[in-house]
Parts: C-alpha cells; sequence; structure tokens
C-alpha cells in the first residue's frame, strides 16, 4: 500500500500533487519580501528539497527516466533565479546549482522506489 502511494500510480494524482508543488515554489521564491526571512537551514538545502520535490511525483508516474522532467524542473528554477531581482529578491547562481542537484536526485530517488514496488 505505501509503495503504491509513493509510485504515484494514478497520472491526475502525480499532476495534481506537482502542480501544488510548482505554485507553492513559486510563491515562496517570487513573493517579494520587505526584509530577509531568518528560516532555519541553509537556503541551498530549502532549493535542495523543494525541487527533490517538484520532479519526484512525476518522475515516479512515468517510471523512468525523463529529460523533459529534468529540462522542465531546471528551467524553473533558472526561471525563478533571473526573475527574483526583480522582487526584491536576490538570484543566486548556487541556489540554481541546488535546484538542478534537487530535481536530479528526485528523479533517481523516484525511480529507486518504482523499482523497489
Amino acid at each position: 500500500m505505501f509503495w503504491r502511494f509513493v509510485s504515484f500510480d494514478s497520472r491526475g494524482t502525480a499532476t495534481l500533487v506537482t502542480a501544488i508543488i510548482t505554485a507553492v515554489i513559486a510563491v515562496a521564491t517570487l513573493t517579494p519580501l520587505p526584509t530577509a526571512i531568518d528560516a532555519p537551514g541553509s537556503d541551498k538545502l530549502h532549493h535542495f528539497l523543494a525541487f527533490a520535490a517538484l520532479s519526484y511525483p512525476a518522475s515516479a508516474h512515468i517510471r523512468r527516466f525523463s529529460w523533459p522532467i529534468v529540462l522542465a524542473s531546471t528551467a524553473f528554477g533558472g526561471a525563478i533565479e533571473i526573475i527574483q531581482p526583480y522582487v526584491n529578491r536576490s538570484g543566486e547562481f548556487l541556489d540554481f546549482a541546488a535546484d538542478c542537484v534537487g530535481v536530479l536526485i528526485g528523479v533517481a530517488l523516484a525511480l529507486l522506489v518504482v523499482r523497489r514496488k
């Protein structure tokens, strides 16, 4: 039962979860801030976890490595870093690097879970 849930057998569920995670990332990273937020943990860790979570559902549903998922997720991360200076945030290359690593780990983890199922 657990493996079926985390492998996103339903296309609709995988799409919905991916859309929700995309919206949460967009709001969290593109909302203008009057002052910097002092969130616990490393900013890079937050980027890594967010983008691993973003790429996981679709990859688990497809059940194979997918360049479109990797490219779309990394393009989204890159677009965020480009837009951030225009909304009183700082865009950083290392944030984008953490996004990319997170995407690859999310895809790899999804493939491991699907194979275990």
